[in-house]
């Protein structure tokens, strides 16, 4: 099962009683799962990692493999497993997407997050000091954010998915401070402040 998993700089996780210190590519044991309690804990839904680890330059994500026996807590995306493989280390353009797939994929689940350095919400979103990630689904989806962060767009119609997009602010063309929505075939265009004056 493709899970999600938060750490300190030193790959270090919250492990029962104590601290757990992990490794890229080692698959790891442990006898019983159970949520809350033991086992490897982790997510289905990487923003709920930011809970726990924020998005920071300090916090470290990875892809993960979650297998043998698995305890999923009901109301959120939390997985326990009695096995967990790191598969992959993911950089600030990575998480955007793997969130992303993650809504598209499961449009009817709970996708909105505004902890730990993320601002995922319905039709806007921006990033600014602090916010490293911003996404907006809707009809409209407008974002706009500072230099080196990552926005995302989910247009939908009707409560169906029709277009996505990814990027990061100062690359392929998004302007820092500048509002965007996209098309259905995935073009940005420059949203006017309703709110200024001429």
């Amino acid at each position: 099962m493709r899970t999600y998993k938060g750490f300190t700089e030193d790959l270090k996780a919250t492990y029962g009683n104590g601290i757990f210190q992990y490794e890229p590519g080692k698959t790891y044991r442990e006898e019983k799962s159970k949520t809350r309690s033991t086992g490897f804990h982790a997510a289905e839904y990487l923003p709920d990692c930011m809970m726990w680890y924020r998005l920071n330059d300090k916090s470290r994500f990875f892809l993960c493999e979650s297998g043998g026996s698995i305890d999923e807590e009901d109301g959120c995306s939390m997985v326990v497993s009695t096995e967990l493989t790191l598969i992959k280390e993911l950089d600030l353009l990575d998480i955007a997407g793997h969130t992303m797939m993650y809504m598209v994929e499961h449009p009817q689940r709970k996708w909105i997050s505004t902890v730990g350095g993320v601002m995922i919400t319905n039709d806007a979103a921006y990033t600014k000091t602090g916010t490293l990630l911003a996404i907006a689904r809707g009809e409209r989806p407008i974002v706009y954010g500072i230099e080196g962060t990552a926005v995302g767009w989910i247009l939908e119609s009707e409560g169906n998915i029709i277009a996505a997009k990814v990027g990061v602010v100062g690359q392929s063309g998004i302007k820092p401070g500048v509002k965007y929505t996209i098309t259905a075939n995935r073009e940005l265009v420059e949203v006017q402040d309703e709110t200024e004056s001429n």
